[in-house]
């Protein structure tokens, strides 16, 4: 494999994960028109369309995405065999302080997060959990983990992972008030919503998808939170149907304290970013996590524990 041939992957991988031209430029430091013509430069050397995209959608083809899960193979193993050889006469010392939302961080990150410090003992980690949004860099951290992209379009980003919702109530919620049948019957339950923390507006447009239907439920909450943990609370509790992170749900749907409700559809699609402090520079201990983090995330989503 030529050189050139390495590179481009490493831009494809970089550009597939910003989601979009614009976000990829900004990250580069060039303009979208150069990182336009660099991916038609890769395209007409493959002879293959690998991003069908237009003014508002953004879409890996077959091709891309069979160029996009080699090259990321490949992205990924450099990276950390660079790791590897940079931590292989030194131990990651000094501090590290990880943001994350409160359900995510409690039940998932924090595990891994206490694994990774028993892998480097001198390093002192900090996990601070908050609701969504409700932290930034000026709180001393060092990365912050959250579901679906910042709202500032200059925060640098790195993806982690994609899940989906899914809806999901209690046996006793059932068994009272029976299960809906088609997503329309979701307007005559109760049902529970997070709300956004920041303009406390509701999630209460439920995107749902079969193999041949989708449509966006209008629901109106009963109960709302701004704590998923809440809503996972009250759905166990039996107050009410609620639309949750697949990651989020899967320990309770296994335990059997939650049911799949509507179990042919599946929810919106989300995905969990790295949100860091700076272009020019990561800390060697932030690249290590991020690094073990997206094994731990995509194994766990693989092998059905998150």
């Amino acid at each position: 494999m030529a050189l050139d041939d390495v590179t481009d992957l490493s831009f494809f991988v970089q550009l597939v994960e910003a989601g979009g031209v614009t976000v990829s430029a900004g990250r580069f430091g060039v303009s979208p028109a150069a990182v336009s013509r660099r991916l038609r430069r890769i395209e007409e050397r493959l002879g293959v369309t690998l991003i069908i995209r237009n003014t508002r959608h953004f879409h890996l083809s077959d091709a891309g995405q069979l160029y996009y899960d080699g090259g990321l193979k490949l992205v990924t193993g450099a990276e950390r065999l660079e790791a590897e050889i940079m931590t292989s006469d030194q131990l990651l010392r000094g501090a590290l302080s990880i943001g994350a939302p409160l359900e995510l961080g409690r039940n998932k990150l924090a595990p891994f997060i206490a694994k990774f410090g028993e892998k480097h003992p001198e390093l002192l980690l900090n996990l601070a959990v908050a609701s969504e949004g409700s932290y930034n860099f000026d709180d001393y951290l060092d990365i912050i983990i959250r579901v679906g992209l910042p709202e500032s379009p200059s925060a640098i980003v790195t993806k982690i992972a994609s899940t989906f919702r899914v809806l999901c109530a209690s046996p006793d919620y059932i068994q009272k008030f029976g299960a809906p049948v088609t997503p329309q019957d979701l307007e005559l339950h109760t049902c529970l919503c997070l709300r956004r923390y920041k303009t406390m507006e509701p999630i209460s447009q439920w995107a749902l998808e079969s193999d041949t239907h989708s449509q966006v439920v209008n629901v109106t909450p009963k109960l709302s939170s701004t704590s998923a943990e809440i809503i996972h609370d009250w759905a166990i509790s039996g107050k009410g149907i609620a639309y949750k992170l697949l990651w989020d749900a899967q320990d309770s749907l296994k335990s059997g304290s939650l049911v799949h409700v509507l179990p042919a559809y599946t929810g919106e699609a989300v995905s969990l970013y790295a949100v860091l402090p700076s272009r020019d520079y990561v800390k060697l201990s932030v690249r290590l996590l991020l690094d073990e983090l997206r094994v731990y995330i995509r194994d766990a989503i693989q092998s059905g524990d998150t």
